[in-house]
Protein backbone atom coordinates (compact mmCIF):
# COMPACT_ATOMS: atom_id res chain seq x y z
CA UNK A 1 0.00 0.00 0.00
CA UNK A 2 1.14 3.51 -0.84
CA UNK A 3 -0.21 6.64 0.85
CA UNK A 4 0.39 9.89 -1.00
CA UNK A 5 -1.04 13.36 -1.31
CA UNK A 6 -4.17 13.83 -3.40
CA UNK A 7 -3.61 15.08 -6.95
CA UNK A 8 -6.10 16.88 -9.17
CA UNK A 9 -6.23 13.83 -11.44
CA UNK A 10 -7.51 11.74 -8.48
CA UNK A 11 -10.71 13.76 -8.08
CA UNK A 12 -13.05 11.58 -10.16
CA UNK A 13 -11.80 8.33 -8.60
CA UNK A 14 -12.02 9.78 -5.10
CA UNK A 15 -15.56 10.98 -5.81
CA UNK A 16 -16.61 7.48 -6.93
CA UNK A 17 -14.99 5.90 -3.85
CA UNK A 18 -16.52 8.39 -1.41
CA UNK A 19 -20.02 8.36 -2.90
CA UNK A 20 -20.13 4.55 -3.18
CA UNK A 21 -18.85 4.03 0.37
CA UNK A 22 -21.10 6.77 1.77
CA UNK A 23 -24.15 5.16 0.16
CA UNK A 24 -23.18 1.71 1.49
CA UNK A 25 -22.44 2.66 5.10
CA UNK A 26 -23.58 6.17 6.02
CA UNK A 27 -26.53 7.38 3.94
CA UNK A 28 -29.09 5.28 5.82
CA UNK A 29 -28.49 7.42 8.94
CA UNK A 30 -29.13 10.68 7.05
CA UNK A 31 -32.38 12.00 5.68
CA UNK A 32 -32.75 11.84 1.90
CA UNK A 33 -32.18 15.60 1.70
CA UNK A 34 -29.20 15.40 4.08
CA UNK A 35 -27.59 12.71 1.90
CA UNK A 36 -28.23 14.70 -1.25
CA UNK A 37 -26.66 17.86 0.20
CA UNK A 38 -23.68 15.96 1.59
CA UNK A 39 -23.00 14.21 -1.73
CA UNK A 40 -23.22 17.51 -3.62
CA UNK A 41 -20.14 18.61 -1.66
CA UNK A 42 -18.16 15.57 -2.81
CA UNK A 43 -18.16 16.25 -6.56
CA UNK A 44 -14.70 16.35 -8.16
CA UNK A 45 -14.70 20.13 -8.65
CA UNK A 46 -15.34 20.75 -4.96
CA UNK A 47 -12.75 18.12 -3.97
CA UNK A 48 -10.15 19.91 -6.10
CA UNK A 49 -11.11 23.25 -4.57
CA UNK A 50 -10.84 21.87 -1.02
CA UNK A 51 -7.44 20.36 -1.81
CA UNK A 52 -6.02 23.87 -2.08
CA UNK A 53 -6.57 24.51 1.65
CA UNK A 54 -6.85 21.04 3.16
CA UNK A 55 -4.64 18.01 3.64
CA UNK A 56 -5.91 15.15 1.51
CA UNK A 57 -4.20 11.79 1.16
CA UNK A 58 -5.12 8.73 -0.86
CA UNK A 59 -4.23 5.10 -0.24
CA UNK A 60 -3.36 3.03 -3.29
CA UNK A 61 -3.03 -0.69 -3.83
CA UNK A 62 -1.78 -1.71 -7.28
CA UNK A 63 -2.27 1.90 -8.44
CA UNK A 64 -5.96 1.80 -7.47
CA UNK A 65 -7.31 4.36 -4.98
CA UNK A 66 -8.84 2.29 -2.18
CA UNK A 67 -9.01 4.90 0.58
CA UNK A 68 -8.84 8.61 1.28
CA UNK A 69 -8.61 10.99 4.20
CA UNK A 70 -9.17 14.73 4.37
CA UNK A 71 -8.34 17.10 7.18
CA UNK A 72 -8.34 20.82 7.78
CA UNK A 73 -6.90 23.41 10.14
CA UNK A 74 -4.36 20.93 11.51
CA UNK A 75 -6.87 19.47 13.92
CA UNK A 76 -10.01 18.20 12.21
CA UNK A 77 -10.51 15.11 10.07
CA UNK A 78 -13.44 15.81 7.76
CA UNK A 79 -13.54 12.67 5.60
CA UNK A 80 -12.19 9.13 5.84
CA UNK A 81 -13.39 6.49 3.39
CA UNK A 82 -12.09 3.05 2.46
CA UNK A 83 -13.53 0.82 -0.25
CA UNK A 84 -15.59 -2.00 1.28
CA UNK A 85 -13.37 -4.65 -0.37
CA UNK A 86 -10.42 -3.28 1.61
CA UNK A 87 -11.99 -2.96 5.07
CA UNK A 88 -10.14 -4.63 7.95
CA UNK A 89 -6.78 -4.39 6.17
CA UNK A 90 -5.28 -1.47 8.11
CA UNK A 91 -5.89 1.14 5.42
CA UNK A 92 -8.03 3.48 7.54
CA UNK A 93 -5.61 3.07 10.46
CA UNK A 94 -2.64 3.95 8.24
CA UNK A 95 -4.44 6.99 6.81
CA UNK A 96 -5.35 8.19 10.33
CA UNK A 97 -1.79 7.64 11.55
CA UNK A 98 -0.47 9.65 8.60
CA UNK A 99 -2.67 12.68 9.30
CA UNK A 100 -2.23 12.49 13.09
CA UNK A 101 1.56 12.45 12.64
CA UNK A 102 1.39 15.42 10.26
CA UNK A 103 -0.82 17.47 12.59
CA UNK A 104 1.24 16.60 15.64
CA UNK A 105 4.37 17.75 13.78
CA UNK A 106 2.57 21.03 13.05
CA UNK A 107 1.83 21.50 16.75
CA UNK A 108 -1.71 20.14 17.13
CA UNK A 109 -2.53 18.73 20.55
CA UNK A 110 -5.96 17.34 19.69
CA UNK A 111 -7.73 15.89 16.63
CA UNK A 112 -11.47 16.42 16.18
CA UNK A 113 -13.74 14.15 14.16
CA UNK A 114 -17.43 14.20 13.35
CA UNK A 115 -17.87 10.46 13.02
CA UNK A 116 -20.60 8.67 11.15
CA UNK A 117 -22.43 6.14 13.29
CA UNK A 118 -20.87 3.38 11.19
CA UNK A 119 -17.28 4.52 11.84
CA UNK A 120 -17.64 5.29 15.54
CA UNK A 121 -16.25 1.94 16.77
CA UNK A 122 -13.22 2.28 14.49
CA UNK A 123 -12.42 5.71 15.92
CA UNK A 124 -12.84 4.41 19.46
CA UNK A 125 -10.24 1.70 18.66
CA UNK A 126 -7.96 4.51 17.45
CA UNK A 127 -8.25 6.24 20.85
CA UNK A 128 -11.01 8.76 20.06
CA UNK A 129 -13.72 9.50 22.60
CA UNK A 130 -17.15 11.09 22.30
CA UNK A 131 -16.88 14.79 23.04
CA UNK A 132 -20.59 15.72 23.00
CA UNK A 133 -23.93 14.12 22.37
CA UNK A 134 -24.96 12.84 18.94
CA UNK A 135 -25.72 15.71 16.54
CA UNK A 136 -28.61 15.71 14.05
CA UNK A 137 -28.53 18.80 11.87
CA UNK A 138 -30.11 19.48 8.48
CA UNK A 139 -30.63 15.78 7.83
CA UNK A 140 -27.05 14.86 8.73
CA UNK A 141 -26.15 12.70 11.75
CA UNK A 142 -22.73 12.58 13.35
CA UNK A 143 -20.97 11.87 16.62
CA UNK A 144 -18.39 14.51 17.61
CA UNK A 145 -15.23 12.82 18.90
CA UNK A 146 -11.69 13.83 19.71
CA UNK A 147 -8.31 12.45 20.64
CA UNK A 148 -5.58 14.15 22.64
CA UNK A 149 -2.24 13.75 20.88
CA UNK A 150 0.71 12.87 23.10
Amino acid sequence: MIIRRFKKDDAEKVFRLVSKTFNEFVASDFTKNGSKKWLEEQVPEKQIERSKTRDIFVALINNKIVGMIEGKENSKVTRLFVDKKYHEKGIARNLMNRIEKLYKKRGATKIIIWSSLYAQKFYEKMGYRKSTRLIKKEGVVYQPMNKILI
